[in-house]
């Protein structure tokens, strides 16, 4: 298969998703066959990246790329012509789902994609249907995400934020005290899951 292709969704497309979008297209390299691409399931049409997404590199690739980027709003066509689907949260997931439901087998959050895909390998022309096959394989079989216990996820729990707490979803801080952290949990998947990819992760400038 040529032309194979992945596309991160998140619910605006002005954040998590276009960092994942951007993240992976740096590491794949822009002689890759493998195209990414990103939407939001809440996404008003053209509106840019944030700040902190542009400014987290400061060579120029990554700038004009985050620069040219316009929020679009997912479609089923778009789900239907992707080999891989990558959310950032499994809330979102369930969305795409019901919106197109017989894509569902290619549908994996960022760290539910991270967590599946270790130990995958392969330098075939595939790779990322190959990918898609393993991590479904492993939803069965793999240990279950475990969430993080600290202070803040007590406090959260206590609170009834659910969704800041569930380990296999980034929540949307955007805006908020806890914006850089979801930066940092997308480009610590992102990095995972291009390195089970045969991807590089290029260091930070």
């Amino acid at each position: 298969m040529t032309g194979e292709k992945i596309l991160v969704v998140c619910a605006a497309n002005v954040c998590r998703s276009p960092l994942a979008e951007l993240g992976l297209r740096r590491g794949f390299g822009a002689d890759s066959s493998i195209s990414v691409s990103s939407a939001g399931v809440r996404a008003t049409e053209g509106d840019a990246v944030c700040e902190l997404v542009s400014s987290l590199h400061d060579d120029e690739g990554w700038r004009e790329q985050a620069q040219s980027h316009h929020a679009r709003p997912v479609t089923i066509e778009l789900i239907e012509q992707s080999t891989l689907i990558l959310t950032a949260s499994r809330d979102i997931r369930g969305e795409l789902v019901r919106l197109a439901p017989r894509s569902r087998d290619w549908m994996f959050t960022l760290k539910e994609a991270a967590h599946l895909g270790a130990g995958f390998s392969s330098t075939g022309p595939d790779r990322v249907a190959d990918y898609v096959a393993y991590l479904d394989r492993a939803r069965s079989r793999a240990v279950p995400l475990a969430g993080s216990d600290g202070v803040g996820s007590r406090i959260r729990r206590l609170f009834g934020n659910r969704g800041a707490v569930d380990p296999t979803s980034i929540a949307d801080r955007h805006g908020s005290r806890g914006h850089r952290e979801t930066l940092a949990e997308v480009q610590s998947s992102t990095a995972t899951i291009l390195a089970q990819l045969g991807g590089h992760r290029r260091h930070a400038s």
